[in-house]
């Protein structure tokens, strides 16, 4: 099974597949005009957040596997070493809270 993070795109393809059969048939220039217009929108660029209706990887994964920490030496950065340490937690917001959750 493969795995998308834009279902939307998805669809718009869909429909825009849809609407060239539809125009193959067609030959009303008025509804021609029409349905190239609807096209012409669905293949703009589109701007802006859209919450998908899917479940992500990360959240199937999170069911089943315990998140962990992963230490990258290379990214260190050592001011004193006598003081307590830092670090710098790299991820999706959501997903690096309920790591920080799962290790206090």
């Amino acid at each position: 099974m493969t795995e998308t993070t834009n279902l939307s795109k998805i669809k718009r393809d869909k429909m825009i597949d849809t609407l060239k059969e539809i125009k193959k048939n067609i030959t009303n220039e008025e509804v021609l005009d029409n349905l190239s217009i609807i096209e012409n929108e669905l293949t703009k660029k589109k701007y802006g957040l859209i919450w998908e209706e899917h479940e992500e990887r990360v959240d199937k994964d999170l069911e089943t596997q315990i998140p962990t920490f992963e230490e990258k030496k290379d990214k260190e950065i050592i001011t004193n070493s006598d003081d307590k340490f830092n670090f710098l937690l790299e991820g999706d917001n959501l997903h690096s809270l309920y790591l920080l959750e799962k290790n206090t």
